[in-house]
């Protein structure tokens, strides 16, 4: 049973970092290394993604959103605390909206990350499944299973 929880976390772990670094790729932000299965965390991951500060909200939250959708896409889900931090980035980047604008905004977030996800789902699929064999992508790698 643990192997095979095991395994799904790091599935979906390697999706979630996969999705925030094709979001980010396609909106033409500079992309790192990437990691998942940090320190006994099998769902644990990061990637490195230049800061989007300069981008319009929309596409800041569709970088911190893509991770979710892209489980949410390739139906590969990790524990419950998967994006936690993502939507604290979301959450923080809306701080001076109303309640009702920051609702609409992370709708608009996610739903350009969903939009980006699929135009590059073939991308996003074959990055996940480097990361999830490998555990761990440098820059180079990355560019190249993007650049395919």
């Amino acid at each position: 049973m643990y192997h095979q929880q095991s395994e799904r976390d790091q599935r979906g772990a390697a999706f979630h970092e996969a999705g925030h670094i094709v979001v980010a790729w396609s909106l033409g932000l500079a992309v790192g290394e990437a990691e998942i299965a940090i320190g006994g965390d099998d769902a644990k991951g990061t990637a490195e993604i230049q800061d989007a500060g300069h981008a319009d909200l929309v596409d800041q939250l569709a970088v911190c959103a893509a991770g979710l959708e892209a489980q949410k896409l390739f139906d590969a889900p990790t524990h419950e605390g998967a994006g936690w931090g993502d939507y604290g980035k979301m959450v923080e980047l809306m701080r001076d909206l109303d309640e009702q604008e920051q609702l609409r905004m992370m709708h608009q977030g996610h739903g350009r990350a969903s939009d980006l996800l699929s135009a590059h789902c073939a991308k996003v699929e074959r990055l996940a499944l480097a990361l999830f064999d490998k555990k761990r992508l440098d820059a180079d790698e990355i560019a190249r299973l993007l650049a395919d």
